[in-house]
Formats: structure tokens, sequence, C-alpha cells
């Protein structure tokens, strides 16, 4: 699965059933190419209107039967190659690189430390005797285990108990600028292996697999549900807009704090989620005991 599965999934959430208006490209189109061949008849697609393939917006300038001329890399986006059959999205009320990077600013909230979640990453160095202080790595929200492997044998792993991690050293020492301070020794020229808690890794590209994340799995609805709530916060659903909605309404159908509660529901939802991800970290790497320096 790639970021496009999150995209989809946010979108569905936000639109609510809402079908946009939708084509295809029937040439290939490069960065640099101002006119689009698109395979269906043009339909909502006019001048002044925008249209979206992959992450990228483009302003339409001219529409001449199936050719659309455009302003390409619109509203901050960046101008791509493109290939024939991708989708054509006509004035797309949540465009792509906008649910793109929501997704990675929820990405960013799940890994502080009041969410409690975080991906596990492994680093491992040769002790050497009389040397206390190892360079770790930038990412380091806090280290799990310290471990080392008995050269007499591999299924021996004897931990190092006390330990210390130390930041904003000197690069020139300390590559990262963090620091693993070791306060017991290891056995000499033994492999020492770290096992700590790092951020989620961010998308680049609608293309990029959710596997680079460094989120578990059984956590993968957690993002799309954080950026629909984020997106949902400055602009209205569909459902309960009236902009997609008949000409005449009822007041009694938008009812006064409707938008609100699906918001309450959405957060709701997302908080329990978190709660029993964050769980489910603790179960799987939990506190064994209180790790301290002299």
């Amino acid at each position: 699965m790639t970021a496009q599965t999150w995209i989809d999934r946010t979108r569905d959430l936000l639109l609510a059933g809402t079908v946009e208006p939708i084509n295809r490209l029937n040439a290939d189109a490069g960065s640099g190419v101002s006119t689009l061949s698109v395979e269906f008849d043009a339909g909502p697609i006019v001048v002044g209107s925008l249209v979206e393939v992959g992450t990228e917006l483009m302003y339409v300038t001219s529409v001449s039967g199936q050719s659309v001329g455009v302003i390409r890399g619109y509203g901050g986006t960046t101008a791509a190659d493109h290939s024939s059959t991708d989708i054509v999205r006509s004035n797309p009320q949540y465009p792509a690189f906008q649910i793109l990077n929501a997704i990675n600013d929820d990405l960013n909230d799940l890994s502080s430390p009041q969410r409690g979640l975080f991906q596990v990453k492994t680093k491992t160095f040769t002790y050497v005797a009389g040397t206390d202080g190892y360079d770790l790595a930038s990412d380091v929200l806090g280290v799990h285990s310290v471990s080392y492997v008995r050269k007499t044998s591999t299924k021996s792993e004897p931990q190092i108990r006390r330990f210390s991690v130390r930041r904003n050293r000197d690069t020139a020492t300390f590559a990262s600028g963090t620091a693993l301070i070791l306060h017991d020794p290891a056995d000499g020229e033994q492999t020492v292996r770290v096992e700590y808690a790092a951020p989620f890794t961010t998308l680049a590209a609608s293309a990029t697999a959710l596997s680079t994340t460094g989120l578990h799995t059984e956590a993968y609805d957690l993002p799309p549900l954080g950026a629909a709530l984020k997106l949902m916060s400055f602009k209205p659903i569909p459902r309960e807009a009236m902009t997609q909605q008949g000409p005449v309404r009822r007041a009694e159908e938008v009812p006064p704090g409707a938008i609100s509660q699906s918001i309450r529901d959405l957060r709701f939802l997302r908080d329990q989620r978190v709660q029993a991800e964050s769980a489910r970290l603790a179960k799987m790497y939990p506190v064994q005991w209180v790790r301290s320096g002299q």
C-alpha cells in the first residue's frame, strides 16, 4: 500500500459518499506540458476551474473539445510527469496535496509523547573497552533497551542496565548530535544493540509506501482519521455544506451544531483508537527497570 491509499480513505471520510467529477488523461503529460488531452467530454472542466492529477493542481486557461490548456503547479503544488489514463479530478473540494500534508501532520502528532505512539528502531555498534560514549541517532525519542551479544554465543544477549542519552553533543565527536553513555561496561569488542523509540517518518509523495512511515499495520486507520479531522476543522463536510445541497433547505435539515458534532464524533473515534494503539505498544515494549547513570 502507498500514501495514495490513505489519501483515498481520507477523501472518502470527508466527501461522505459525494462523487466528484473525474476524467482521465488520454496521453502522457510531462511536467513541462501546458495542454492536457482528456479521454472523455470536458464537462465541468471550464476556463477558470481547477483540475487535479496526482497531487498536482492546475488552473484551466482554455478548453477546446478534449484539449485542456492549463497553468501547471497551481496553489503551491509541483508540476510532475503524468501518464495516460491517470485520473483527472475537477475542482476537488479536498486537493490531494492538502490531504497528504494533513496526513504528515498527523504522523508527527501521533509521535508526540502525549499520544504515546512511536516506531521502534535499532542501532548496533562495537563496544570499545574504556570508551563510554557512542553516537546514537538524531531521531531518538527514548531508549528502550541496550544489550550486547557474547562472542561465545549469539543467543546470549545480556542487558546493559545503566545508560543515559545526552543530546546537543558536538557533531565532530557524535555525528548525530545524540550520544549514548554506557555506565556499565560490556565485554571488549562485543556488538552492542540499542532498541529505541523514534517518530514516524512522513510521506514524500502519493506513491511512497506506507511501510516507510514505521507505523505498525494495526494502526493504519489512524492517519486518515487525523487528516480528516484537521481538514474538517475549517471546511464542513459536503453532506452538511449548503453548496452541496438543493437551493432550498429547511432549518431542521442542518440544525445548529451539526458540523461541530461531526467533528466531535470523529475526534472521539480517533482518541479511542490512539489509546488502543498506545496500550498495544506499552504491552509490547514495557518499561522493565529505571535506567540511571552515575
